[in-house]
């Protein structure tokens, strides 16, 4: 009896062990994602990637590119596209005291034209816009939020398609647009808390635009000592279709994860380089403009600080295979 007692024990444990090991591998990616480190790589294409190793290296050096102009006949915005609003309309204005905000043009000037307007298209079907930067000659980064939607509801998830237009200056596309094949972002933010703290993404391009329009180099650096003068240049919804506008300012509070400034930005702007001059070199990014003033505990826009975590997906994501 007691023998059979204990083969039925047996039994049972291995039966429920077997379907816990198949509960854990059925559950969707975002379940299994809230689960792991927060820096973790994920992709649309194979979901949760390996991290990174540590690089020694803190900065990427930027590219100037060749500038070389698309032919004339390219010049046109894609006539399917229609104007949008920005990634999370209603456009939150974060416009501090006055615009402090100039118009670029042209656009065709270094490291303008290595920054992008996006449209981005969700599973709905539903569009917005979004910025990007380039810091690769396929590799654009943006706010995690311009790839990865976290809303529930019909558009949540990955975006459908997103087109990247470098240099885009109102309706003149000077190197005319590619569009996404790969996207990236973190269990941190596409798990099911979308934490602002880790509100950062890339984009793989179909075309190595950036071979042509240049890119940013990117650093990070264990210190909370942000001396000097930033800049936050994109695609703010506030202002005339897919104009690039940009202000100048100093970096005013910090923490582990974020940066503060009082450098004026509008909806659109998500996903714009904060980004500074180094030893006369242009153009090192710091951080990837997320927010207005809604993010505590500071007050100010503020921006995803490039950690060393961050530095190494950037430089794994720029390095990643194709296609």
């Amino acid at each position: 009896m007691q023998t059979r007692f204990l083969k039925a024990a047996i039994s049972v444990f291995l039966i429920a062990l077997v379907v816990m090991t198949l509960g854990l591998f059925a559950q969707p990616a975002e379940a299994q994602e809230g689960k792991i480190d927060p820096n973790t790589p994920v992709s649309n294409l194979e979901g949760i990637l390996a991290i990174p190793e540590a690089s020694s290296e803190i900065s990427s050096a930027p590219f100037r590119g060749s500038g070389k102009l698309a032919e004339i006949a390219e010049r046109q915005v894609d006539p399917a596209e229609k104007a949008v609003g920005p990634v999370g309309s209603p456009i939150i204005e974060s416009v501090i005291g006055a615009d402090g905000r100039s118009k670029v043009s042209p656009t065709t000037v270094y490291p303008s034209r290595a920054i992008a307007y996006l449209y981005v298209t969700w599973a709905n079907n539903a569009a917005g816009s979004c910025t990007g930067w380039f810091i690769g000659p396929r590799t654009v980064v943006t706010a995690g939020h311009c790839v990865y939607n976290t809303a529930s509801g019909a558009a949540h998830g990955w975006a459908k398609s997103i087109k990247v237009y470098p240099g885009r200056n109102g309706a003149s596309t000077p190197y005319s647009y590619t569009t996404a094949h790969r996207l990236f972002s973190v269990s941190g933010w596409t798990g099911s808390t979308g934490n602002p703290n880790y509100d950062y993404g890339a984009i793989q391009t179909v075309a190595t635009k950036g071979t042509t329009v240049g890119y940013f180099g990117y650093a990070w650096q264990s210190s909370n000592s942000f001396p000097g003068t930033y800049t936050v240049r994109g695609y703010p919804g506030d202002k005339p279709n897919a104009t690039m506008w940009t202000m100048n300012g100093g970096i005013t509070s910090v923490n582990t994860y974020r940066l503060w400034y009082q450098i004026d930005t509008a909806g659109g702007q998500s996903g714009s380089p904060l980004y500074k001059t180094i030893d006369n070199v242009c153009c090192y990014g710091y951080g990837v403009h997320t927010y207005g003033t809604s993010v505590s505990p500071f007050f100010g826009n503020s921006a995803t600080r490039i950690r060393q975590a961050v530095f190494n997906n950037f430089k794994a994501w720029k390095a990643y295979k194709y296609p």
